[in-house]
């Protein structure tokens, strides 16, 4: 640990009612990671931290915590908390000189979701700040581990989280400023959990460079949402299907922020469609997982996730300031789906009569000019 980064500051300033017995805690959970963690005390201690007395803690208290969060079997929401308040107050470049970047792969594809969870606490810094965003980019390794991670955990929380990590980068990272709509004109709006809010600075595109453009990470998420077909499976179905809805419900998100980026085959050979309706250089990773990544499946469940992304796809694309090309990505893509579907274009067509009063006229015209 540097203490360069550890601002000058009089631990007796704010005094912390409990620090000792706090330390004492944290060294008898290093010594045996089966003691139970003493809630109160843990609470106790984080209610009382401010920006003023958490700097003086950092050299005694951040590395028992980061140990005990890559070893603990328990529930690690009580530690991940504390810890994610005394981290705070510092940048993600500031927490690199804590957290270097091999102690963040570690705990990244550590099999405990406590670790998870505290690499995942870290990198979502870099979301703060378009520059921060820049500097992940820099570190293809971390980048890769986070994918890993995301698609690959078959911890449901580490797996949401990691989605909301990696969007919320992306969206500090892009490029152009698109607010949304919205509901009568909102700048924000919110669809089936699915928020987007006014962003005022555009990012550098270093981060959508290189995991939408490099193939070494394309192909990554080209493998982990794909079922093994030709050889004996590596991956249970289960989780192969976890992946690809997760890559579902990130798309939709992104696609409220640079469609293109999405909708572009940099690597044509990539991600190849059976239908010849929409051109190969148009055939990009939002293509392939809505048209092609279930193809074949007789997965119900499945099919219902696939016609889900499509109801909030269509729905935010409507309140989302798009281009003549950008429209035009959208209605090709709802075209080919639901011409061999009629179960999703049912749905589509029943989609306004499930929304808010106020949004069913505007949607249900918006579903017809897609449609017809």
């Amino acid at each position: 640990m540097s203490e360069r980064i550890i601002p000058d500051g009089n631990p007796d300033a704010h005094p912390i009612s409990g620090l000792e017995e706090f330390q004492a805690h944290l060294a008898e959970l290093e010594n045996d990671p089966s003691v139970p963690f003493n809630l109160k005390l843990l609470d106790d201690i984080e209610l009382q931290l401010t920006e003023s007395n958490i700097p003086p803690l950092l050299p005694t208290v951040l590395p028992p915590l980061t140990q005990i969060l890559k070893s603990t079997t328990q529930d690690p929401s009580p530690l991940l908390s504390l810890t994610i308040k005394l981290l705070s107050p510092l940048t993600f470049t500031r927490t690199l000189t804590i957290a270097d970047p091999p102690s963040i792969l570690t705990a990244l594809n550590s099999p405990l979701s406590g670790a998870n969870l505290l690499a995942l606490a870290i990198i979502h810094k870099a979301a703060k700040a378009p520059t921060e965003a820049a500097l992940l980019s820099t570190l293809p390794d971390v980048v890769e581990a986070l994918i890993r991670r995301w698609l690959e955990s078959p911890d449901v929380g580490v797996g949401e989280r990691a989605a909301k990590v990696l969007g919320d980068l992306l969206e500090s990272d892009c490029e152009t400023i698109r607010p949304a709509e919205g509901v009568n004109g909102a700048s924000s709006y919110d669809f089936n959990g699915l928020s987007t809010t006014r962003r005022r600075i555009p990012g550098h595109g270093r981060l959508w460079r290189v995991i939408f453009t490099q193939r070494p990470f394309l192909e990554l998420i080209k493998t982990l949402c794909s079922p093994e077909t030709a050889h004996p499976p590596t991956r249970p179905r289960h989780q192969t299907s976890l992946s690809q809805g997760r890559l579902l419900r990130l798309l939709t998100r992104l696609a409220t922020l640079d469609i293109r980026a999405i909708n572009t085959a940099h690597h044509q050979a990539l991600f190849p469609l059976s239908t010849t309706a929409i051109a190969p250089s148009d055939q990009g990773i939002l293509q392939w997982a809505a048209l092609e990544m279930l193809s074949g499946s007789d997965d119900i469940l499945m099919h219902l996730n696939l016609i889900d992304f499509f109801e909030t796809f269509v729905s935010v694309m409507r309140v989302s300031r798009l281009t003549p090309e950008e429209n035009a990505i959208v209605k090709k893509l709802v075209k080919v789906a639901t011409e061999g579907d009629g179960q999703l274009k049912e749905a589509l067509r029943g989609l306004p009569n499930r929304t808010v009063e106020e949004e069913a006229e505007p949607l249900r015209a918006y579903i017809s000019d897609l449609l017809d």
